[in-house]
């Protein structure tokens, strides 16, 4: 997600999510079915002080249907061309004036967009199912307390990458030969506390977030057995916040907070060097004989080299904050809003991996057995930080929901480590180690902190912006600026040898925009809403260097300077226009009509830093047309309606460079029962 032109494709994330006030701490958690949904809130820009790391790029609410405000059962089943199959339950029950809860659940499952042209088999397709269980207890007037438990299951071939023809500019379908596939299963337990008086709020939650997934990739994305990953984790990570908030109506208005977390991911993440690989390593020694006669011929008797990686990633933080309004300053409508954020983290990784390569010699009629071993990489590395992340805004309310405001606040990004830069520390050994005839590296030890570790990332957010409501509360207009400077930018970049990927500060960043949105309800039963943001973020400094092979095979280090390049994946426009038409009846065969259409835009998009590759602005519509008798609805609706094609999604390995194409158009039914 990139918001502002400010996001990450890699580790970390720069956008925060939480669902009923649950944080949730990894991306590979954010994949999951939106459903029971009550409302969703999306807050732009730097939200440090109240929220802390990782939410530099805006944050994402979701909250879901209360049985204390809902009552019902619905139930739906959809299906779609590409084997689109969806079922959706629930069922909101008030026990009492005191009590309520609510059980749902979904299956989900897909055919899926793309063939891998290997096996003929889908590379996508996908299945996954979950539920959620929700108890409302209002003790008394005053205190109140809520439980939820959540489960998802995901299940599905994965990454239908294309290799790019860059003479040509097509990208071809998928085409690989190992597995690649994705599954997890996640489990949340939350619980909700608040007191409440006259004067303030007293609030707590407390959570436990539970996921095991195993990931397997086809890294070189080819039919050739070259190297692939496995990638096993499980994670633990509780996180606790308590708030206390006035809620009088005086003119001041204060909020004091405490939180802290404790993470936990056991990762097994081993990297597998196939036969296509080794024959490159064979090669090697095939030219050392032929250049040397008098050295002995050396055959390399593995199948494949595994290089396996066991981490353990303990990480814990805390953070105390408070914010401060004064209301009416000097003049009704004004207001000054000030808050503070202490913010510390401490992270840990436990790392153990080496390999070794078996080889024979054969210096005449003998047969030797040799043995190549890599160093033993294995020990812990910490990291920690911690900051300060103010925020002050000023804001003039001339009326309700009318408004202009100003803010400037911070926000960061929290560092970590690159493990798969272990992968090709342990590769650099074994290189050495194949060039001493005692089979051991003699390469130094590596220094692996600066090797594997990388920095926050911190950036300060501007802004100013207003809401105006006119033509008697029938059209919303708003207008955001916003400038935002970045620095120490986390960016993916491959590994030197290019079998990986890592994380590097690259820098400074500066990304300037703005925003425009209004909705009207144009009455007779039409609505319609415009909304476009425009964001350029480009590099202020940033010199990489690239390494390249000399004419003697020697390493080249190339300096390059991208100051001016546009940053890459953020998008520079982002439109989207929509027309909604109702109407109820009375005395006929349909209850209820609805009709919405949908035209979203997006791009410019640059794919790399260089900005040699990027997708040019595209557009998608989407359209639904829904009907509703009694407790039942039927709703045609259609994605894509023109089958727009687009590149969703770049990606190179070992020097190839790849492209997932956006989904086509798909169309389906959906049957619903409400009661």
């Amino acid at each position: 997600v990139y918001i502002r032109g400010v996001g990450t494709r890699n580790s970390g994330q720069s956008m925060g999510l939480y669902v009923d006030n649950v944080p949730y701490f990894e991306k590979s958690t954010f994949d999951f079915e939106f459903y029971d949904i009550q409302q969703l809130e999306v807050l732009r820009g730097a939200q440090g002080t109240l929220y802390g790391r990782n939410s530099e790029g805006g944050i994402v609410n979701v909250y879901t249907l209360s049985p204390m405000n809902y009552q019902g059962t619905k139930v739906s089943i959809t299906g779609g061309n590409y084997g689109l199959w969806n079922l959706k339950a629930a069922h909101y029950a008030k026990l009492n004036n005191q009590l309520g809860v609510s059980v749902s659940a979904y299956y989900n499952k897909e055919d899926g967009f793309f063939k891998n042209d290997f096996n003929q088999k889908s590379a996508d397709d996908k299945t996954s199912a979950g539920g959620r269980a929700k108890l409302d207890w209002t003790i008394n007037p005053q205190f109140k307390a809520q439980y939820i438990i959540n489960f998802d299951y995901v299940d599905q071939t994965a990454f239908p990458y294309g290799s790019y023809d860059a003479t040509t500019g097509k990208v071809a379908s998928p085409n690989y030969n190992d597995e690649s596939s994705y599954k997890r299963k996640t489990l949340t337990n939350s619980l909700f506390l608040q007191y409440k008086t006259d004067n303030w709020l007293l609030s707590s939650v407390t959570s436990h977030q539970y996921y095991d997934d195993i990931m397997k990739i086809d890294q070189d994305f080819s039919p050739l057995s070259m190297f692939t990953l496995t990638q096993n984790q499980i994670q633990n990570a509780i996180n606790e916040e308590i708030t206390i908030r006035s809620i009088s109506k005086n003119n001041y208005q204060w909020s004091f907070g405490a939180t802290g977390f404790l993470q936990k991911i056991d990762m097994d993440a081993p990297v597998s060097f196939k036969s296509e690989f080794l024959k490159t390593i064979q090669n090697g020694f095939d030219a050392a004989s032929k250049y040397n006669p008098r050295m002995p011929k050396i055959t390399i008797t593995d199948n494949e080299m595994i290089v396996p990686g066991l981490f353990n990633f303990n990480s814990m933080g805390g953070a105390l904050f408070h914010q401060s309004t004064i209301n009416d300053l000097g003049i009704d409508g004004l207001s000054l809003t000030a808050g503070l954020r202490v913010d510390y983290e401490k992270a840990d990784l436990d790392y153990d991996t080496y390999t070794v390569l078996h080889a024979s010699m054969k210096p005449g009629p003998a047969v030797i057995p040799l043995v190549f071993s890599s160093d033993t990489l294995k020990g812990t590395q910490s990291i920690h930080f911690s900051e300060l992340l103010p925020k002050i805004a000023l804001k003039y309310e001339w009326s309700n929901r009318q408004f202009v405001y100003a803010n400037v606040s911070r926000g960061y990004k929290a560092g970590g480590f690159n493990v798969q830069m272990l992968a090709d520390l342990i590769e650099n050994s074994l290189n050495s180690a194949t060039r001493n005839p005692g089979g051991k590296s003699t390469l130094p030890k590596p220094n692996v902190s600066k090797a594997i570790s990388y920095n926050p990332e911190y950036s300060w957010n501007y802004e100013i912006g207003g809401q105006c409501i006119t033509f008697e509360n029938r059209l919303k207009t708003s207008a955001t600026l916003y400038y935002i400077t970045v620095n120490d930018m986390q960016l993916t970049q491959f590994v030197p040898s290019g079998n990986g990927r890592m994380i590097s500060n690259a820098g400074g960043v500066r990304s300037k925009g703005f925003e425009l949105s209004a909705e009207a309800n144009l009455g007779s039963g039409f609505s319609a809403s415009v909304n476009y943001g425009y964001a350029n973020a480009s590099f202020t400094n940033y010199v990489d260097t690239l390494k390249s092979h000399g004419s003697k095979g020697e390493v080249v280090s190339t300096p390059v300077d991208y100051k001016g390049k546009y940053v890459p994946y953020a998008p520079q426009n982002t439109l989207s226009v929509g027309g909604v038409y109702e109407h109820s009846y009375k005395n006929s065969f349909i209850d209820h009509f609805m009709a919405a259409i949908q035209y979203n835009g997006i791009g410019k998009i640059y794919w790399d830093e260089a900005n040699d590759l990027s997708q040019d602005f595209y557009s998608m519509v989407n359209a639904k047309i829904a009907v509703t008798k009694g407790v039942f609805g039927l709703e045609l609706w259609t994605k894509n309606l023109f089958d727009t094609q687009y590149k969703a999604f770049y990606f190179s390995s070992a020097g190839n460079k790849f492209f997932q194409l956006g989904k086509p158009m798909q169309m389906g039914v959906t049957l619903k029962m409400e009661l």
